[in-house]
């Protein structure tokens, strides 16, 4: 049996280079849309550079304030016009980007499909996106696989579920972690950590500025973004420190 890398992050809009590095990194990635909808993370928006600077672009959702929802149930407030909006701005900014016909082309296809659910549409877009660079990798959303328990057992779960023998992560270290790596080690999953460093090319008006969603990228490298993002990738084991581990 062949070993597969899984990596599990929620379906972000328009995801960042950081995000898209991941899920190119990976033979599975898993879209974690069983977890709560945020408005203030990257669920329904994301930056671009504009030559004035960057701006949000926002996907109008029908979201309850102060319920909780989980991102697999949020719906797309399509009364209002962000898809034509979107373009606008997307065509205005980067029309005269090397790559901005072929990428241009694949966002509008994809905004034309007039989704319904915000899960549908970033997972499509991720999808596109993998496509349009020539990466083969299989997405799964988490609302298809089996799981449960607290955050690390999720994630286990999902991983294995999978069909995964290794998680990438990309949050191993950060000061809010709340995963059991050791468990993943019982589990017999391997653990990788993403060590991302943010490339720097060609990017349109004044200055460079980084963070931005990943399309801002492919405007100016077009499919060489997935070798320059290869070449500066590190995925480094984590192997649990015996002094850490749990006791009993």
């Amino acid at each position: 049996m062949s070993e597969l890398t899984v990596s599990v992050h929620q379906p972000n809009f328009l995801p960042w280079l950081k995000l898209l590095d991941k899920i190119l990194a990976s033979d599975v990635y898993v879209a974690y849309d069983t977890v709560q909808f945020t408005k203030t993370e990257y669920h329904a928006r994301q930056k671009v550079k504009t030559h004035s600077g960057p701006v949000w672009l926002t996907v109008p959702v029908r979201h309850v304030r102060g319920t909780h929802q989980l991102i697999k149930d949020i719906r797309i407030d399509n009364s209002q016009p962000f898809r034509r909006r979107h373009l606008k701005v997307l065509h205005m900014s980067y029309g005269g980007a090397t790559y901005f016909d072929e990428v241009y082309a694949i966002l509008e296809q994809t905004y034309a499909r007039g989704h319904e659910r915000l899960v549908d549409l970033n997972v499509d877009l991720i999808a596109s996106l993998c496509s349009y660079l020539e990466v083969s990798v299989r997405i799964v959303r988490a609302t298809t696989l089996a799981h449960e328990g607290d955050r690390t057992d999720r994630l286990a779960q999902l991983v294995r579920n999978a069909g995964g023998s290794e998680h990438l992560t990309s949050t191993f270290g950060a000061d809010h972690q709340d995963v059991d790596w050791w468990r993943f080690h019982h589990a017999g999953l391997a653990v990788r950590s993403q060590q991302f460093e943010h490339p720097t090319y060609d990017q349109i008006g004044a200055g460079f500025i980084a963070g931005l969603a990943a399309v801002d990228m492919l405007f100016s490298c077009g499919r060489e973004t997935r070798e320059i993002l290869a070449s500066r990738r590190r995925l480094v084991p984590v192997s649990p420190v015996l002094e850490d581990a749990p006791h009993g």
